[in-house]
């Protein structure tokens, strides 16, 4: 069983698409404490950082994620940056080079597509795929994913939860925000929070599954950003997959940097 992860953030950007200074910051936050023995528990050799990569780079990075995997391998993609509806509603990822037309409109084939994710996450082996989306109309991630079901569903108590989870930082019709005065985004900054300090275990059972881990983040977004609607969307099981640990000591003494 391996655990690999593939962390993109997109801060510098064509004109017409605002920077966004702390998406780089995001992803150094999310891969610390992937990184950490007692917490996430991934190797350094199974973590890609791509900052400010350009498309092609961006859906090479992808397709190796999911590609060649085993059934039991947990997947975790995560995006902080530009996400872009385009006039028929459907998402696509902003990448250093992504463009728009004199018109404002999106040049496609210079951001990455929702529907190539989610082609990728279907043709591959693993049950156990995990995608995190810090964007603006994350939530329209969602519309049309689908689960790839051979018939033979094995959900093993230790694996915790097989299947397909994505959690977003907002619905399909929102705008995500940056928070004044804060290194990170606000939904990244959460999700960071609650692994680090244990209290995104809601179940004290010494592991943070998807679940909970949605459950904290979005709790405390809404407390500071209300217009901020962060959602989870599951296939089978998906929702208890476990991500991370909780580090032994009381998580009520660990400071949050």
């Amino acid at each position: 069983m391996a655990k690999v992860a593939l962390l993109i953030g997109v801060s510098e950007y064509e004109p017409g698409l605002n920077p966004l200074p702390s998406t780089v910051r995001d992803v150094e936050a999310v891969c610390e404490v992937l990184l950490h023995p007692e917490m996430g528990g991934f190797a350094a050799s199974d973590i890609l950082l791509l900052k400010n990569p350009e498309r092609q780079a961006v859906e090479m990075a992808i397709e190796m994620l999911f590609s060649s995997r085993h059934r039991d391998d947990l997947l975790l993609l995560y995006f902080s940056g530009h996400g872009i509806k385009d006039d028929r509603g459907r998402l696509y990822l902003a990448t250093r080079n992504t463009s728009k037309t004199s018109q404002g409109e999106l040049i496609r084939s210079t951001s990455v597509s929702a529907n190539f994710i989610h082609d990728r996450m279907s043709d591959s082996r693993s049950r156990r795929q995990v995608v995190i989306l810090d964007s603006c109309f994350s939530g329209a991630f969602a519309e049309g994913m689908s689960a790839k079901d051979d018939g033979t569903i094995d959900i093993r108590e230790q694996l915790g939860g097989e299947g397909r989870a994505v959690l977003t930082s907002s619905t399909s019709t929102q705008y995500s925000f940056e928070q004044e005065g804060q290194d990170l985004s606000i939904y990244t900054r959460f999700l960071v929070e609650g692994i680090k300090s244990g209290e995104a275990d809601r179940n004290q059972d010494e592991f943070i599954s998807i679940d909970e881990l949605h459950e904290y983040a979005s709790q405390k977004v809404r407390e500071i950003q209300p217009a901020m609607k962060p959602e989870i969307y599951a296939i089978r099981e998906g929702f208890k997959i476990r991500l991370t640990k909780v580090a032994p000591g009381d998580p009520r003494q660990r400071a949050i940097p």
